[in-house]
């Protein structure tokens, strides 16, 4: 076997481990991914798993990496060059609800595990992914008080935590409530309420 071809191996191997882990946390929560349940859902050996990661720390940090590149590709992928930037933070929403309903909620029920869940350690990570997330968003809102569709007066840091506290809890909930109702009957008036606080009135 070529080194190309281990080094793929090794990649479609860690991806199953963090998938495995994923569906873990989602099903039964944090405290249910350990060493042994992530080999027995991948059909490996505990030997196996410690030959792609040294510990499951590891594999819940690549985890949560994917779910910042997976936010903030939705954030760049979503934008229109040339519409309001107000326009681009509804645009935003509306993507970040359907992927909460593609996904089943799973990567907002990954944060919540995680930032309740202080065994891991895995706080500072998930605070610097929200970090990431909440710069971006920011420099959204300040777009548009510069194109005067956002109060001047607004406070950014605070609107852009609200932006993204609107959508975490709205997938929480939904997942608790067994995936009820479709999102798609509440993501207009979400965004209306939101719009107001924001918009200028001029």
């Amino acid at each position: 076997m070529t080194t190309r071809m281990i080094r793929q191996s090794t990649l479609v191997r860690r991806g199953q481990i963090t998938e495995a882990a994923r569906h873990l946390i989602t099903t039964y929560g944090m405290e249910a991914v350990t060493i042994d349940s992530i080999a027995e859902a991948v059909g490996l050996t505990e030997g196996a798993i410690y030959r792609h990661f040294t510990s499951k720390h590891q594999i819940l940090t690549l985890l949560i990496d994917d779910i910042e590149k997976n936010l903030l590709d939705t954030v760049l992928g979503t934008r229109v060059e040339g519409t309001s930037a107000l326009k681009n933070l509804e645009l935003i929403l509306h993507a970040h609800l359907s992927d909460v309903e593609e996904s089943r909620a799973a990567s907002f029920v990954i944060i919540t595990e995680a930032m309740g869940f202080d065994g891991i350690g895995l706080g500072p990570r998930v605070s610097l992914m929200l970090t990431h997330y909440l710069a971006f968003i920011r420099g959204v809102l300040e777009l548009g008080m510069k194109e005067g569709d956002i109060r001047h007066d607004l406070d950014v840091p605070a609107a852009a935590t609200a932006f993204l506290g609107l959508i975490q809890s709205t997938a929480t909930l939904w997942a608790l409530n067994n995936h009820e109702p479709p999102l798609a009957e509440r993501r207009v008036q979400m965004w209306d309420i939101f719009r107001r606080g924001i918009a200028s009135k001029d």
